[in-house]
């Protein structure tokens, strides 16, 4: 019978669980399950609009982009103090290590937590001791993308870039990173930002082509981004699509916070085989796991048995992935060994 497991033979869904994973976009503050966002507000006495994890959890559905961000500022303003942090942090790795993901880029808005009260300093401090426990208790590497938030920092502040060139910049930044609405928000406001930045070796990685169209991942190539986060809305420019493809600029695709954030009507509407076919540097993400309730697992079978991806092809979009990552190359050689070692045959 079609569909039917043979004892001892490996399923595709075996195999895509026991594969060594990297993600390249996913964020801190949006890793946090509707548990510890409670947990968080009971303890800091931050109203969230529920009392409940039900109640929170129902809260994590959304009309449109817009409405998500409204919710995520709300879950955001939960986060207090540095011990917050690190309970956010300690969760992801623990997530992260069950899901066999052995090294991750994780997006955090420092901004925002700026607003909240946390000072540089403990920001920073609790960056860097969670990575060291994330090491060493569960054997996940993480490095920072520490991002603009377009609707609150505004352009001329440059208080992100203040931050990550001045003395109290974490030990482990990748990147800068810039998220939010992106339509009313270009790249090209926040140039001055990167390129300071960019001066001390930190390069940009930047949503493009999520809500906004094809324009937005132009201007983000435009100020230097040498990655795209979604980039789905790429597919609507022909010349941009054989760009992408001509010059491999890495596309960062998260297939259900496109459809649940409206960006795509449907899973079975995703361009993702499309990108796929048009030879485009794709990898797979979550984006928000905690708010979108999936995972790199879910995501992977969700383009296996739904879009059709197969499973070499998701293999070799992984090894793109360690390739695209901002870390030094040993450690990518040490990804693609463990990663090349894992039977994929299923």
């Amino acid at each position: 019978m079609a569909g039917a497991e043979v004892p001892g033979v490996l399923t595709a869904r075996d195999v895509l669980m026991r594969m060594p994973k990297v993600e390249l976009h996913l964020h801190l503050e949006g890793s946090i399950r509707p548990a510890l966002l409670l947990e968080l507000a009971e303890r800091n006495g931050v109203d969230i609009g529920a009392s409940t994890v039900e109640g929170v959890a129902g809260r994590y559905q959304f009309r449109d982009f817009q409405h998500f961000i409204e919710r995520y500022l709300v879950g955001m303003s939960a986060i207090r103090t540095p011990d917050d942090l690190l309970c956010a942090i300690e969760a992801l790795s623990s997530e992260l290590a069950s899901q066999q993901v052995r090294y991750a880029e994780v997006t955090t808005t420092a901004y925002a937590h700026h607003l909240n009260g946390i000072s540089t300093t403990d920001y920073s401090d609790a960056l860097d001791i969670g990575v060291r426990r994330a090491r060493i208790d569960h054997g996940v590497e993480l490095r920072w993308i520490v991002d603009i938030p377009r609707s609150v920092e505004t352009p001329h502040e440059q208080w992100t870039a203040d931050l990550l060139t001045g003395g109290h910049a974490p030990s482990d930044v990748a990147a800068i990173g810039l998220g939010g609405p992106e339509a009313d928000y270009p790249p090209r406001w926040y140039a001055a930002s990167f390129e300071r930045v960019g001066a001390t070796g930190i390069p940009a990685v930047l949503h493009a082509g999520e809500v906004a169209g094809p324009q937005s991942v132009w201007e983000a190539l435009a100020v230097g981004a040498v990655r795209i986060g979604h980039g789905v809305r790429s597919m609507e420019d022909e010349s941009l699509v054989e760009h992408l493809a001509r010059n491999q600029v890495p596309i960062e695709v998260s297939v259900t916070s496109n459809v649940l954030l409206k960006v795509c009507p449907s899973v079975g509407a995703h361009p993702l085989p499309a990108m796929l076919g048009a030879r485009l540097n794709v990898s797979l993400n979550t984006d928000d796991p905690g708010y979108f309730s999936t995972t790199l697992v879910d995501e992977h079978l969700l383009a296996h048995e739904q879009l059709g991806v197969s499973v070499p092809e998701l293999v070799s979009a992984q090894h793109r992935a360690i390739d695209a990552a901002l870390c030094g190359q040993s450690l990518k050689d040490r990804l693609h060994r463990e990663l090349s070692a894992v039977s994929v045959d299923p």
